[in-house]
């Protein structure tokens, strides 16, 4: 049922947004975050209030421009006042800042409550759940899960890959298990065809709690939780084709980071051999060191890519200074995965 959703929902996206934005496209240039839009994905919600506060408690460092869109106060700082103010305007509370709406940093209204956003080149709806879950980034070109896409609320279980061929969703996957902070993690790689005109990647971010036996399937297989507000990581994805850039979604915090472009791979990726077009690069910052670690020895315990049209898998091992790199000053992994 989450699948078949799914892929109604980026087609019909792909439908009703992209007439409208490609239009946008055109006008696309440099320009400054919008107010209250700290993380530039055109929604302004708590993902934007956690990297005000993230940024306050010395967690995270902001760029001149992200300062600039969480100073929404206009007193010339940022602190926790300033996520006080986007959670309220989140949730409906207010309607504009004290420095201003963010309509006055150029957001154009186009249809049914959703914006056009020239700083960023993104189409969605204030809250963050696009169109149907997902939204549209006109400078990329590219289709995306929306940061409180409903698709959160439904978890994972790997039923959904084994289901997915029958709506031609034909991929390559890879799962990457490990342990920390008492919970059993596992982050999730997708690339492939998603219906019959789509072409993407997926890095999922999931959780069980130790010892919730509650959490399994009729199959006795696990059901992972997607990860809360406070769980969430960094990722960024660039997705080649024959070696040639498709997209790319830059560092953002996220649970469910996607990309999905026009195209078709041959035979629609039934086979192993034509998703192998495909390579991601990715990179993951992680809440601490400790969750670095515990994820890198996840990552080499990986030993094979599945493929779940022909459900069949192939041998596949990463390793450090060829596949993958570690920067420990930064918390953060980039690794290639094709």
């Amino acid at each position: 049922m989450r699948i078949t959703k799914s892929i109604i929902s980026i087609i019909l996206t792909l439908s009703i947004v992209m007439g409208t934005a490609a239009f946008f496209t055109l006008g696309v240039s440099a320009a400054d975050n919008s107010l209250g839009d700290v993380n530039s994905d055109a929604a302004i919600n708590s993902f934007d209030a956690l990297m005000v506060v993230r940024y306050c408690t010395g967690v995270e460092e902001l760029s001149a421009a992200e300062i600039k869109a969480a100073d929404v106060d206009g007193n010339g700082k940022v602190n926790s006042t300033d996520a006080l103010y986007i959670l309220h305007f989140s949730v409906g509370k207010i309607s504009s800042f004290p420095a201003g709406s963010p309509v006055d940093s150029g957001r154009v209204e186009i249809i049914g409550g959703f914006w056009y956003d020239p700083a960023t080149g993104k189409v969605t709806n204030p809250d963050g759940s696009g169109l149907l879950g997902f939204s549209y980034d006109a400078r990329e070109g590219v289709f995306y899960a929306s940061s409180n896409a409903w698709q959160r609320t439904f978890g994972y279980t790997y039923v959904y890959d084994i289901a997915a061929p029958v709506i031609i969703c034909w991929f390559d996957t890879t799962r990457i298990f490990f342990e920390y902070d008492n919970k059993e993690w596992m982050i999730q790689l997708w690339k492939g065809q998603y219906g019959w005109v789509l072409i993407g990647a997926e890095i999922g971010l999931y959780y069980r709690d130790f010892g919730d036996n509650t959490l399994i399937d009729e199959n006795g297989i696990n059901y992972f939780k997607c990860a809360d507000d406070d769980l969430l990581i960094k990722m960024s994805m660039t997705l080649y084709r024959n070696n040639q850039t498709l997209f790319s979604r830059g560092q953002q915090y996220s649970w469910w980071l996607t990309g999905f472009v026009p195209g078709a791979l041959d035979g629609w990726g039934v086979t192993p051999e034509a998703v192998q077009q495909l390579t991601l690069d990715s990179k993951l910052t992680f809440t601490d060191a400790e969750m670095m670690e515990a994820f890198i020895e996840g990552l080499e315990n990986v030993d094979r890519v599945e493929h779940n049209a022909t459900f069949s898998s192939r041998p596949y091992k990463f390793e450090k200074g060829i596949n993958y790199q570690v920067n420990r000053a930064q918390n953060s992994v980039t690794f290639t995965w094709q």
